[in-house]
């Protein structure tokens, strides 16, 4: 069998900030919103390829501990974007606000990363694939 990744999911405090964050950032497209587990709201992402993105509210009862979005931790350590110019994408990024947790570092291969931190201490890395 073949498999592929259906989704990425994240727990957020504010689960429609967000989402904001991620279409204001991303030009992600909100494509559904319900309730899939009791008292929790789920909000469905496309970010234009087949992974979506989805972003839920927090169950009643459980922690408020968060990790740092930092690089190197244990568990999900980040997720990427695709990148056509990853210096653009870095300055308007910067000019918005948002922490780089790693500066545009160029790898052995010719690819371009960096990393930024998102909300809910979420490490997201934009890749610009080699030329």
């Amino acid at each position: 069998m073949e498999y592929r990744i259906n989704h990425v999911h994240i727990r957020a405090a504010d689960p429609h900030a967000t989402a904001a964050w991620y279409e204001k950032h991303f030009n992600a497209r909100i494509v559904s919103e319900r309730e899939v587990m009791p008292r929790t709201i789920t909000i469905g992402m496309e970010m234009g390829g087949a992974c979506r993105l989805n972003v839920s509210s927090k169950p009643p009862g459980s922690s408020d501990e968060r990790p740092v979005a930092e690089l190197n931790r244990l568990g999900l350590e980040h997720f990427g974007f695709d990148v056509e110019d990853i210096e653009a994408e870095m300055e308007r990024l910067t000019a918005a606000g948002i922490r780089t947790v790693l500066p545009i570092t160029e790898t052995p291969t010719g690819s371009k990363l960096s990393y930024i931190e998102g909300p809910d201490d979420v490490l997201i890395e934009l890749v610009q694939p080699a030329a």
